[in-house]
């Protein structure tokens, strides 16, 4: 009985961590990905703000605890500020993104998609990378993606 209860318990846990990913992705595709998914490419000329690819190779360096990551986002969504950017390339090239007024546990959501979500790349960000940051750089920083 006690075998049961405990594999219900991990099957519970397991299950609320996909929704949770499933969810910060939903939220992700609503909120951000007008500004931060595909759209443009690689070519910074069409885009409006980095892709969210990026976000994670530059936040997840100084930010690699999960917990630590989805802080760092969720403050810098709330009350961006060039002095503490991570990303001064992208503020020099789009701007000081606005204050966004999203729940602060719908950005944790988004935060934790981000940190460990399947992110899509668009083509050349991997190239970019290197080129930027060098050969194993911040690539190593992508997790697998």
């Amino acid at each position: 009985m006690k075998l049961r209860y405990t594999f219900s318990v991990i099957g519970l846990l397991l299950m609320s961590q996909n929704t949770f990913a499933d969810e910060g992705k939903q939220l992700f595709d609503s909120y951000c990905a007008a500004c931060h998914g595909l759209t443009g490419g690689m070519d910074m000329d069409k885009r409006v703000a980095p892709p969210v690819a990026a976000i994670r190779v530059h936040y997840i360096g100084p930010h690699a605890e999960k917990d630590d990551f989805i802080a760092a986002v969720a403050d810098w969504v709330a009350a961006p500020d060039a002095t503490k950017t991570l990303m001064r390339g992208a503020i020099n090239r789009f701007k000081l993104m606005p204050p966004l007024p999203f729940p602060r546990e719908e950005v944790e959501k988004i935060a934790a998609y981000i940190y460990a979500g399947d992110l899509e790349k668009p083509e050349g960000f991997d190239e970019h990378v290197q080129e930027r940051h060098g050969k194993g750089g911040m690539q190593g920083n992508m997790q697998g993606n």
